[in-house]
């Protein structure tokens, strides 16, 4: 019998449910999330008693929870008596990126798929003809900064009388350039979703791993190593791809225990790490970066003048703003100098992706 076939035919296996560590994996239990799920199910409560309900906007960096607390009340919501009358549409608007599409989408979501002769209009006067049938709709928008436009942000406010509108964000600038008329319709409540600790990014890994892994097959210095390293880029995501990895690694070697080598040998490994700091910024972010690498040494008037050059449209405040999130992230540096009657300002330093992974 070949090698091959020795390693297909084994049935030992250290994983009880693999698929609970796939990206789009909901646990039933979100350690340290509970006071902003209450928080979301708090806005859509009044729907259920034929009230307009609350809009949300959610806001936090990549990776801690978000995307994750909100589809898990949203799945808790379906076990609600009368929820059939108050339906759920989530729309990804990374893929769904204008007005045409996400109205589209919310057509499709609600029954209706017959959209593609129809136009804007047309499909939105659809979606108020079944909702008018319903107490209301929770209508969540994932990555809501990267569509193209904003219509139906305007269109859904106005036109659809009961609703709770959802906008989950990592860009801490979202709304700024909103049109006035949708900011004044919407007049969204702020729910931060904070970073986690060491210690609540260990509790989420360990968590996770009673959903995806026999008992007892994880030595405790495996799991805190792991957490170490999704701790130190802010995203729980990478601790579940490195959970995933040293599982496997743990069981081609015919190992019982996932032990610290694993989680070692891991870590050094996949590419989460590196994938995590070169993708996980906005659009806004990365253009900020990049003109930090070609600009190095300007202090922050000049630069910003370069940034307007570029076509850069944001205001003085919020670019100042995108570096402080960048430094924090230590792939800037911004060092105090004293530029003559200019007074105080700070020079740019370029650290970047390379000099940080190395």
């Amino acid at each position: 019998m070949s090698i091959a076939s020795d390693i297909l035919k084994s049935s030992e296996t250290l994983f009880s449910n693999p698929d609970a560590l796939d990206p789009d994996f909901v646990p039933k239990l979100l350690p340290h999330r509970e006071g902003q799920q209450q928080y979301i199910a708090l806005a859509i409560k009044p729907l259920f008693q034929d009230r307009n309900g609350k809009n949300l906007l959610i806001r936090g960096a990549s990776g801690i929870g978000k995307t994750a607390a909100t589809k898990r009340v949203l799945y808790d919501l379906e076990e609600v008596e009368e929820s059939e009358n108050v339906p759920v549409v989530f729309v990804n608007c990374w893929t769904q990126n204008t007005t045409f599409k996400i109205l589209s989408n919310i057509a499709h979501s609600l029954g209706f798929k017959f959209t593609h002769n129809m136009n804007t209009s047309e499909i939105l006067e659809k979606v108020k003809e079944i909702l008018k049938k319903r107490k209301g709709a929770v209508l969540t928008f994932d990555e809501v900064d990267k569509a193209d436009d904003y219509d139906f942000l305007y269109l859904l406010s106005e036109e659809i009388s009961k609703k709770t509108i959802l906008l989950i964000t990592n860009d801490f600038s979202f709304g700024e350039d909103l049109d006035p008329r949708v900011k004044s319709r919407l007049l969204p409540e702020l729910v931060e979703f904070p970073e986690y600790s060491l210690q609540e990014t260990e509790d989420i890994l360990r968590e996770r791993i009673k959903y995806a892994f026999y008992q007892n097959v994880w030595e405790d210095a495996a799991v805190k190593k792991i957490a170490e390293q999704s701790f130190k880029f802010k995203d729980i995501r990478i601790g579940i791809v490195l959970l995933k990895v040293a599982g496997e690694l743990a069981e081609n070697a015919a190992s019982k225990k996932i032990k610290a080598e694993h989680a070692e040998k891991a870590i050094a490994k996949t590419d989460a790490i590196k994938i995590k700091a070169s993708t996980d910024l906005t659009d806004e972010e990365r253009l900020v970066l990049d003109l930090c690498k070609i600009h190095a040494g300007k202090i922050f008037g000049e630069f910003y003048e370069e940034y307007q050059r570029s076509g850069g449209k944001k205001s003085d405040r919020t670019v100042k703003r995108l570096l402080d999130k960048l430094e924090n992230r230590k792939l800037i540096k911004q060092e105090a100098v004293t530029e003559g009657l200019q007074g105080r300002s700070s020079k740019i330093i370029y650290i970047g992706f390379e000099k940080k992974i190395n």
